[in-house]
């Protein structure tokens, strides 16, 4: 069932609260119990179906303030028809992200695993332990050299095997296990298609940002944009081969 005096405290209007019960009603979900993270656009909330969890990652239609959404939907050939109203935005945002992380899985990437989707809600695996989730790359310490390995191999996958850039890759959306320091990248709706015409820019705006929090965590660390984009390439010859054009 939906624990509905779990989520009441939040504004989520009919559509919300009717999206939730066809999920649930469709075996998506047994249960919603509690939010484990909240942003601009959307709380993500901790479920279950059955003994497995999940999460529940609900767009805030109404009161939502998260600006700028069209500029990474205009120009994205998926979507060139869909609405400019802001309601109907946020659920072509929702169906981006669906359709960004079944692409990204299909190529490799490790990233949240999707399990159904409806208006503006996506169920998807949940990345944590005992009700938990994994911390994110900047609240813990970690082997360089077993992350850095991690980062260019997702990215490169991303990029020339789901023809994807992030455009907002940074150590906020980067999940690890302090287990094994197995990392996940989480949130894509803001991902865009290679021929979108801020690919390159949102491209640059990635690597910049990754190897800035590199610097500054490993202090001796000498890394630079040509660097970390000349592995990216090595990385795309070694999982798709030299003549790979894309």
């Amino acid at each position: 069932m939906i624990t509905k005096n779990r989520i009441e405290g939040y504004v989520f209007d009919d559509q919300t609260h009717k999206a939730l019960f066809k999920l649930s009603s469709n075996k998506i979900f047994d249960s919603i119990d509690f939010p484990i993270a909240s942003g601009k656009e959307a709380i993500t909330f901790y479920g279950h179906l059955q003994d497995t969890p999940l999460v529940a990652k609900i767009y805030k239609m109404e009161t939502s303030n998260f600006k700028n959404l069209d500029k990474y939907i205009d120009g994205d050939y998926r979507f060139k028809n869909a609405s400019k109203e802001k309601r109907d935005l946020f659920l072509v945002w929702a169906n981006k992200e669906f359709k960004n992380l079944t692409l990204a899985l299909k190529h490799g990437v490790s990233c949240p695993i999707v399990i159904g989707k409806e208006k503006n809600i996506i169920i998807m695996s949940f990345i944590g332990e005992n009700q938990k989730a994994y911390p994110k790359l900047n609240e813990v310490d970690f082997d360089l050299d077993v992350v850095y390995p991690q980062i260019v191999d997702n990215y490169a996958k991303l990029l020339y095997g789901a023809k994807l850039v992030h455009a907002d890759f940074s150590a906020f959306n980067i999940l690890i296990n302090p287990n094994d320091q197995k990392i996940t990248i989480i949130d894509m709706g803001q991902a865009v298609v290679w021929s979108h015409p801020k690919a390159q820019e949102f491209l640059k705006r990635d690597i910049i940002n990754i190897i800035d929090f590199l610097k500054k965590k490993f202090k001796k660390l000498e890394i630079t944009y040509d660097f970390f984009l000349e592995d990216l390439k090595k990385k795309k010859e070694e999982i798709y081969g030299r003549d790979n054009k894309s």
